[in-house]
């Protein structure tokens, strides 16, 4: 007897998953993604195709096999997905992989929707975002770049365009942004470089932005004005999937779903499995790690694996921001305890078991907590 998974989602969270159940007897998987969309690297949009050093085409991922076409509803009762071209797709157990889609800046800001439509206001998530921001740098050797946010895909963005020779301004609510994500260290230990580096306007909000000739005005909210050529938007993700999970699927700590047969990692999944607030990760390594443990809950549950045990996530990433190297593992937040100023270490905690860590310039010494975290803090201490 053939057993149907269908995995929604041919980013890093569906492709993995994909790859642990193609090994499995008696196992069908159907990798469904967007329509007209081949599979990408989400972490080559900033990083190459935005600025120019690959093409789009060269940040797809290597031999996925996906099916093209959108899923719009899921039938929970029926164990059925309907497709955007119509096709109706059965399912004995369902991966929900779907990721996030960005923040935008709302169209109650005056003159956003008119500088989004110009393609002058724009998110930097998807290889459309990628090519757009390319397209309007290209032939401008010095462009002003606003950025909106201040977070890791903001501050990175605006680092690739500073070394590019681009002038930019970063705007950001907070006047000490990234606290939440990282702890207030390492927020302050960022916001320096990015006033060592970059224009900075913390603790400002735009209030309208407004196309003057080729010239974008964004007025902030003491009244100052900034002159660009292009402005970015990053003020980070929500989940994103087909009815009934448009604002997430909420997991268990295996990545199951409430409902039967239903399990999510990535972007789209909606922890609450420790009794903390409602969190998610979404970056690329820990989205495939989540990807390939809800491959295993699934076949466990068929019963063809042994049981993987409660998701950790522990994954490890990077980023190269003013010549400096932010590292992190695990799960991240404003719950954040220095544990070492030179190099800049942060360990971050709940109820006392270390979930995350955190740092800037100490590659080895955060990467060394990978191995220390979900244990007791008496059997973490060295």
């Amino acid at each position: 007897m053939t057993t149907h998974v269908a995995i929604l989602g041919a980013g890093a969270a569906g492709t993995a998953a994909a790859r642990v159940l193609a090994g499995a007897d008696g196992v069908e998987v159907a990798l469904v993604g967007r329509t007209s969309e081949t599979p990408y690297n989400r972490t080559l949009v900033n990083k190459g195709v935005a600025i120019g050093m690959l093409q789009p085409e060269q940040a797809a991922l290597p031999g996925v096999v996906v099916r093209s076409d959108s899923a719009e509803r899921i039938d929970l009762d029926a164990r059925a997905v309907t497709l955007e071209s119509g096709a109706v797709l059965r399912y004995d157990a369902l991966l929900v992989a779907t990721g996030s889609a960005p923040r935008r800046l709302s169209d109650a800001v005056p003159g956003a929707a008119g500088a989004a439509a110009a393609g002058r206001l724009t998110t930097l998530h998807s290889l459309d975002d990628a090519v757009r921001v390319r397209d309007v740098l290209a032939g401008r050797a010095s462009a002003r770049v606003v950025v909106l946010g201040a977070g890791l895909v903001a501050a990175e963005t605006a680092s690739l365009l500073h070394e590019r020779g681009h002038r930019v301004t970063m705007v950001a609510r907070a006047d000490v942004p990234g606290a939440s994500a990282f702890g207030v260290a390492v927020a302050i230990r960022l916001a320096e470089r990015h006033r060592q580096t970059v224009t900075t306007r913390f603790g400002r909000t735009p209030t309208s932005i407004a196309l003057e000739g080729d010239e974008l005005v964004v007025t902030l909210d003491d009244g100052s004005s900034l002159r660009a050529d292009l402005a970015i938007v990053a003020h980070g993700t929500r989940p994103i999937a087909p009815a009934p999970f448009a604002d997430g699927v909420v997991v268990d700590a295996r990545l199951r779903a409430s409902s039967p047969g239903v399990y999510a990692a990535g972007g789209v999944a909606v922890h609450h499995d420790d009794g903390s607030a409602p969190w998610r990760i979404d970056h690329w390594a820990d989205a495939a790690a989540q990807g390939e443990h809800a491959a295993r809950t699934v076949l466990h549950d068929l019963g063809l694996a042994a049981d993987p045990g409660p998701y950790l996530p522990r994954s490890p990433y990077t980023a190269n921001i003013h010549g400096s190297v932010v590292a992190a593992v695990g799960r991240t937040g404003a719950d954040g305890t220095l544990v070492s100023t030179d190099p800049l270490v942060v360990v971050h905690e709940h109820d006392g078991v270390a979930r995350g860590a955190s740092g800037v310039d100490a590659v080895p010494a955060v990467f060394s907590w990978m191995d220390r975290l979900h244990r007791p803090q008496s059997e973490t201490a060295r």
